[in-house]
């Protein structure tokens, strides 16, 4: 008598712990909506877009700035980049004994005709705050669906806040004001940059 109801307790205690391992393997929301719910679908997500967030385009901008480094160094360019991100530049090139402070901008997708590149910058929370020639001596656009750099003066963007390029041609001639700087890199070579040592 006392082996069958040792075998009983034995089996109770089976069943049990079956039923607390399939608790553990069922995600909790599934076990909410089976045990509450009439219908049991899983539930609603809300999406949000990675593009959209600040540590995401930070990532962006740093692989251009990636980017930038290994085309200026494949080119013959000296290339340091300043410790922290304190400076208006991104990126020091030297050549032949000059200096340009760049800054390094980036467009990965567009929804019309174009890109369109901020040219500004943020501190201390405002927006839209020009570069000026005293900070940086050019900013390098990269179009990133085009692999196409635009080496831009600085002086050419002060008065603007963004700019758009036009990889693929523009539309009317008097869009492609910046065309004119796509791949000009020789303009680091040749361009108004301090001398070192001054």
């Amino acid at each position: 008598m006392w082996r069958g109801r040792f075998a009983r307790e034995v089996s109770n205690k089976i069943q049990i712990n079956k039923e607390k391992f399939a608790l553990r393997r069922t995600p909790a929301h599934a076990t909410f909506m089976t045990e509450y719910s009439t219908a049991p679908s899983p539930p609603l997500r809300k999406r949000q877009s990675i593009g959209r967030t600040t540590l995401y385009s930070k990532r962006k901008g740093l692989i251009a700035e990636l980017i930038f480094v290994v085309k200026a160094a494949s080119m013959g360019f000296a290339v340091s980049k300043p410790y922290g991100d304190c400076e208006p530049y991104d990126v020091i090139i030297e050549d032949n004994g000059r200096v340009f402070r760049i800054q390094v901008k980036s467009v990965f997708t567009t929804s019309r005709w174009g890109y369109s590149v901020c040219v500004t910058r943020k501190r201390q929370q405002k927006s839209g705050i020009a570069y000026s020639p005293h900070e940086i001596d050019f900013i390098a656009a990269y179009v990133v669906a085009h692999d196409v750099w635009y080496i831009i003066p600085v002086a050419e963007v002060a008065n603007l806040t963004n700019i758009r390029l036009y990889p693929e041609g523009a539309k009317r001639a008097d869009g492609a004001h910046f065309e004119k700087y796509r791949e000009a890199w020789d303009l680091l070579r040749r361009g108004a940059a301090r001398p070192t040592g001054t």
